[in-house]
């Protein structure tokens, strides 16, 4: 009953004032008080109090077995020793030091002995430099003596300035005993690390607790220069805000040691307790900022950000309110105070779980971050499970603070080392993208450039074709005019009749040269247009084959090749036969460049109503890939032999041009002993029929057909015509380059006279009549 009634009254004066100088036990003293609240641990029976021998030079083991305490304080100064000892007292279980719930006053006592031979020198300290009350007694006769009164500040800062924490020197003769009793009271925990050391070990722990505060220290500050000196160079901010962190978190560990108390603060328990808040809501608040920052949190955890943003806000308040904490009435002191913890306590906890996240997402060189502060977290959680004394059995040691927090800001820092590196090795990786990049774009434009000068190249070739091909024109039409001329002369003779033969003959030859040079000129003034503008006609096969045998068959021959021809020569087809011959032409320059022995033949066959076309030759072929490379349709430019010269665009120009015409080119097969090429063009019969163009209006509702040897018709039509210019078509006998050149301006398509129904299933013409 006097655990529970302990801890009521605990609860009922930690809200009345906050006093006494600030450490790192305060990060965990609100939860402490509710916990410990809860789960307050039971007390052992009344037992009587056993003399702690010492032995001179010896530094004993621990004290906690013989200390007896009682929460029931009486009044000292009226007190006996001898009524102290008959009163009622609990021991402590386990070997941790604790006397439970923080806020209640506390008593303590510890008898010592010096069990040796000889007088011996010790010291008492209780390991504690910030308390809200302390006095330490020693009995003397029926009374007790006080010794250190922690409530007068020039004996405080006497003590704490000689000892570093309230403490007494015990010296004793063999044999004699002495009486301890220590009166205290906590707002934050009652652990108090109560030893006895002879002087050497007490000062020489001393050293080593200014060496290791120092070096926690000196560390921080290093790391604080380190991030300044990143910040300068780079101008990331989330350097600075590390700084920053580090800098408060160096002051505090200083403020947590009570050396700003024990030195400065002694008779200032208030500015003391205001210190501590204010860097302890500095550090949580700074080192949240980093977080936000350095983990770019308002994009990728939109969600925690806002909860990192209220904690900084929240810090800000605390921090902005301390200077007058004097000022403040208890209540307002005591939430202020709990607050600045639930800031603090709430930052150190918050942030592993945005290290973690990061970490998952953004990549496994931000581990640092999480173990840090994980690290702080962790040692917040078991110091303040420790502090509430429920598992006696747990040490505690509140000097590793400071090695904790230097570790958390080390992996910090060693984070952000990570992640620099990552970012350096990322612009290695896009740098040597972007060079790679430049230089296949440069590849790319010398390519072009190459494609263009080849080009170049083909369309003066082609040029140079075509003016030897008109230049072989016209010296033909003065051949035809000769003929004509003879003709003429015959007929006027005496005795037409009698030369009816070579009449006949010469008129047939005359009109049969015409038409291949008729052929020949259009053909090669429109190899070079992209405009897809075509004159379908209708012509036998003889007329295309015998036109391309005529003109290679005197270059094979040169070359000591053969160019044969074979298969139906009386289908008849209805397309473009310039173009056509031209396609076929550049198939059969190909036969001929790659052909070195051997030669060519060209067949003609027709299957149903498809013409095919096949030429074979015995050329060095090419390669399977570079055949289906050539097959592809998306291939624009392809050269089979680089080691030859040439553009490579032969093939490429023959298949658009059959393409134009609804048919389809391919490379059947190609190897070491030669290549077979097959064009395969629709609409093929074996005799056309004649019929007048209004038949082909009827059939042809999607065009509209004008006759254009009849000028003022034809110009009258196309004024009236409610069709677009792509869909309206030209009958005429003129099939000249002139009269091309014209007609691709002012309509969508030619047809040569005179028409026949065949037309009407050309897929060229029915596919315009379709998408009406």
């Amino acid at each position: 009953m006097r655990g529970a009634t302990s801890t009521i009254d605990a609860g009922a004066r930690l809200g009345k004032e906050i006093c006494g100088a600030g450490n790192m036990r305060y990060w965990v003293a609100f939860l402490t008080f509710v916990v410990a609240a809860i789960l307050s641990p039971a007390k052992a029976a009344p037992t009587e109090l056993p003399a702690f021998e010492l032995h001179a030079g010896i530094d004993p083991a621990s004290v906690a077995p013989f200390i007896r305490y009682t929460k029931n304080v009486p009044d000292f100064e009226e007190l006996r020793p001898d009524d102290m000892l008959a009163k009622p007292l609990e021991r402590i279980e386990g070997s941790s030091i604790h006397f439970g719930p923080p806020g209640v006053k506390t008593a303590l006592l510890l008898k010592v002995r010096n069990a040796g031979s000889a007088q011996g020198s010790w010291i008492l300290t209780t390991g504690r430099g910030s308390l809200k009350f302390f006095r330490l007694y020693e009995a003397t006769g029926d009374r007790f003596e006080l010794l250190v009164d922690g409530t007068d500040p020039e004996d405080a800062r006497r003590n704490l300035g000689t000892y570093q924490a309230f403490s007494s020197e015990l010296v004793l003769d063999p044999g004699q005993e002495k009486l301890v009793l220590i009166e205290f009271l906590s707002e934050n925990s009652t652990y108090m690390p109560l030893r006895i050391n002879t002087y050497g070990t007490f000062f020489k722990e001393r050293r080593a607790n200014i060496s290791m505060v120092s070096g926690v220290v000196i560390g921080a500050f290093i790391l604080l220069l380190l991030n300044f000196l990143f910040f300068s160079i780079t101008g990331h901010r989330e350097f600075l805000w590390l700084a920053v962190a580090e800098a408060f978190f160096a002051l505090n560990t200083v403020h947590s040691e009570g050396y700003i108390t024990i030195f400065f603060l002694y008779d200032k328990p208030l500015t003391g307790v205001a210190v501590e808040d204010f860097f302890k809501c500095g550090f949580a608040g700074a080192m949240a900022q980093f977080c936000r920052i350095f983990v770019n949190t308002p994009v990728n955890f939109p969600k925690r950000d806002v909860a990192l943003r209220a904690l900084i806000l929240a810090s800000l308040a605390v921090m902005l309110l301390q200077p007058g904490l004097s000022l403040y009435p208890p209540g307002l002191r005591f939430a202020l105070h709990a607050a600045a913890w639930l800031v603090a306590i709430a930052v150190a906890l918050f942030l592993p779980f945005v290290g973690f996240a990061a970490m998952k997402q953004l990549g496994n060189q931000l581990w640092p971050l999480f173990v840090g502060w994980a690290s702080l977290a962790l040692f917040i959680v078991y110091a303040a499970i420790a502090s509430m004394g429920f598992f006696t059995w747990l040490p505690i040691n509140w000097h590793l603070s400071g090695p904790v927090g230097l570790f958390e800001a080390v992996m910090v820092t060693l984070a952000l080392g990570l992640n620099l590196k990552k970012i350096q090795r990322d612009k290695l990786a896009a740098d040597f993208n972007y060079a790679r990049s430049l230089s296949e774009r440069l590849e790319i434009s010398e390519r072009a450039t190459r494609l263009a000068e080849e080009k170049a190249f083909a369309l003066a070739t082609v040029n140079s074709q075509n003016a030897l091909l008109h230049a072989s024109g016209h010296d033909s039409k003065q051949v035809i005019l000769a003929l004509n001329s003879a003709v003429d002369v015959l007929r006027r003779s005496e005795t037409p009749a009698g030369n009816g033969e070579l009449i006949d003959m010469l008129q047939s030859s005359a009109t049969y040269l015409n038409e291949i040079v008729s052929t020949t000129m259009s053909g090669a003034n429109i190899v070079g247009s992209d405009a897809g503008f075509v004159a379908l006609s209708s012509f036998r096969g003889q007329a295309l084959v015998e036109p391309l045998m005529m003109m290679f068959r005197t270059p094979f021959a040169r070359k000591k090749l053969s160019l044969e021809a074979d298969g139906d020569d009386d289908i008849v087809i209805v397309s473009d036969k310039p173009l056509l011959m031209r396609a076929l032409a550049n198939l059969l320059s190909n036969s001929y460049q790659y052909s070195d022995a051997g030669g060519a033949r060209i067949s003609l066959a027709r299957d149903g109503e498809t013409a095919t076309i096949t030429i074979t030759d015995t050329g060095r072929g090419m390669s399977d890939a570079v055949r289906k490379a050539l097959n592809a349709s998306e291939t624009t430019r392809l050269r089979a032999d680089e080691a030859k010269e040439g553009t490579g665009s032969g093939f490429h120009s023959a298949r658009r041009l059959v393409e134009s015409l609804a048919g389809r080119l391919e490379i059947l097969s190609s190897t070491s002993a030669g290549t077979t090429v097959r064009v395969t063009l629709p609409c093929a019969f074996a005799a056309t029929n004649p019929c007048p163009p209004e038949t082909l209006q009827a059939a042809l509702p999607g065009w509209l057909i004008v006759d254009f040897d009849q000028r003022d018709a034809f110009e009258a039509a196309l004024a009236a015509a409610t069709l677009p210019a792509n869909q309206i078509v030209a009958l005429t006998y003129d099939d000249t380059t002139v009269t091309r050149g014209r007609l691709s301006e002012m309509v969508g398509m030619m047809m040569i006279k005179p028409p026949c129904s065949e037309l009407i299933a050309h897929p060229l013409l029915r596919r315009g009549s379709e998408q009406v």
